[in-house]
């Protein structure tokens, strides 16, 4: 006889409304250091032309009682969904946010502007938030493991198709609804899966996080009302694994939930971004700051760079002279060109003015980069390293030298961290041009303790446009 499948949607719904569940303290604080991350990769985009645009959408103006969200282009309140839309576009826009294996997925992006929006609306506690997001994580990975690495190579962007779902049900999560509805509110999310990776070094790109954050609140509100979808959509015929993965995985899916396995967030702890470019081009980054750190040679004598890595990091950082800074951050020439010249890739590299009137020496040098794709060894594959595959860079000199260096986990990664010292420098960065020193300090020491939060404003309220940004 036959086994039946299980159903995985209702299976992650019921560990969902477990709200009896204690998680580590491992997880928690993963969990803090991510948002944390986030709210800084926010109001970095706070002027990002795609955050402006997203907000125009909506009007500014006087809250009444169902605007109680604070969005970073707004001085009032706004609704959850339309404050998680543009703090989702913001928190995407400079490529700074975090991503997460198996789902290759900008998990903390989404997961943050929704749980914040959301949470603002019905008063959640830090403790509350850092729950839900922790159960958002979960089911991104549990979802990528069934999908990928199919879902990824064949073009969609996960955190648009995967990331809708995972926050619908960390939102329903949020809201302490039922198993039931929570199935509904995945069911619903994955009726809004969608997006492309043809977006890369397009505006639409960030707004696909916009359009998951607030796409997960509405699936988790309409459940909340009874709305209903089919109970059983991950897998089997038209379901989302079926549809955006020709019923493949990587490997056998393993339904085995916390307490039985670790956490997604401890097993594949998300990676902080250092670099404001697409994550694809972090290891040719780290391979290049590795050989200049190990030997010193002139950039003059430089005749070819040579950047092998990935098929699907070479396909991610396609543009090979960017005409803007937003192809400049899917760009591998620009960003190796930008190590070598200024020794690593910052905000300030990725501006309209520093494409259109580039530094000489990187301008000479883009052009001598070459991208090759390199197949991972099954070692690599077995170790899973982020994007399946390591990197090697050949510096290629004027006197027939090739220096060459291999860079396996990039920096930001579980196996290469960020310090935290690097934390707080990349918070400082991204947060001192909206609130100035004293404030941007004291919000990041608010966050590394979020989860003690009595009321999360006292983090979300830093968002609106009066609050010393402009």
């Amino acid at each position: 006889m036959e086994q039946q499948q299980i159903n995985l949607t209702k299976l992650l719904a019921n560990w969902c409304a477990d709200y009896t569940l204690r998680f580590p303290a491992s997880a928690i604080r993963s969990a803090e250091l991510a948002i944390a991350d986030t709210v800084g990769c926010i109001l970095a985009g706070v002027e990002d032309p795609a955050s402006v645009k997203a907000g125009n959408t909506i009007p500014d103006e006087k809250s009444g009682p169902s605007r109680k969200s604070n969005s970073v282009r707004h001085a009032f309140p706004v609704s959850a969904r339309d404050a998680a839309a543009v703090n989702g576009c913001a928190a995407h826009a400079r490529e700074l946010d975090d991503n997460v294996m198996p789902a290759v997925i900008h998990s903390s992006a989404v997961l943050t502007p929704a749980l914040f929006a959301l949470g603002e609306e019905i008063g959640a506690t830090g403790a509350d938030v850092v729950r839900a997001f922790i159960v958002g994580m979960e089911v991104n990975a549990q979802i990528g493991k069934l999908v990928n690495p199919k879902h990824y190579e064949s073009g969609w962007h996960t955190i648009s198709t995967i990331g809708v779902i995972g926050t619908a049900a960390a939102c329903a999560s949020l809201m302490k609804l039922d198993s039931e509805k929570i199935i509904h509110a995945m069911s619903l999310a994955f009726s809004m899966a969608a997006g492309s990776k043809l977006q890369f070094g397009a505006e639409a790109k960030p707004m696909h996080s916009g359009f998951s954050a607030q796409g997960g609140i509405w699936a988790a509100q309409l459940a909340q009302h009874g709305f209903e979808g089919n109970k059983d959509v991950l897998q089997g015929k038209w379901s989302f694994q079926e549809l955006y993965a020709g019923g493949e995985s990587d490997g056998v899916f393993q339904p085995s939930l916390f307490p039985d396995a670790l956490l997604a967030i401890d097993e594949f702890s998300p990676v902080a971004k250092l670099y404001p470019c697409c994550g694809s081009a972090h290891l040719g980054i780290d391979a290049i700051r590795a050989l200049q750190a190990r030997q010193a040679f002139d950039l003059d004598d430089i005749i070819r760079i040579d950047v092998h890595m990935s098929k699907i990091m070479t396909d991610n950082v396609r543009y090979k002279i960017p005409a803007n800074e937003k192809e400049a951050r899917f760009s591998m020439p620009y960003c190796a060109a930008v190590t070598l010249v200024h020794g690593m890739p910052r905000l300030s590299h990725f501006t309209a003015d520093a494409i259109s009137q580039p530094d000489p020496a990187v301008a000479r040098l883009m052009p001598l980069v070459q991208t090759h794709v390199r197949n991972p060894s099954p070692e690599v594959i077995a170790r899973k390293l982020i994007f399946q595959g390591d990197c090697l860079v050949g510096v290629h000199l004027k006197n027939g030298e090739v220096l060459k260096q291999i860079a396996e986990h990039p920096k930001g990664c579980r196996e290469n961290p960020l310090t935290a010292e690097e934390r707080h420098t990349k918070f400082i960065d991204c947060v001192t041009p909206c609130l100035g020193d004293a404030r941007t300090n004291e919000i990041y020491s608010i966050l590394l303790e979020f989860s003690g939060l009595s009321a999360i404003d006292e983090v979300t309220r830093t968002f609106a446009r009066n609050q010393g940004h402009s």
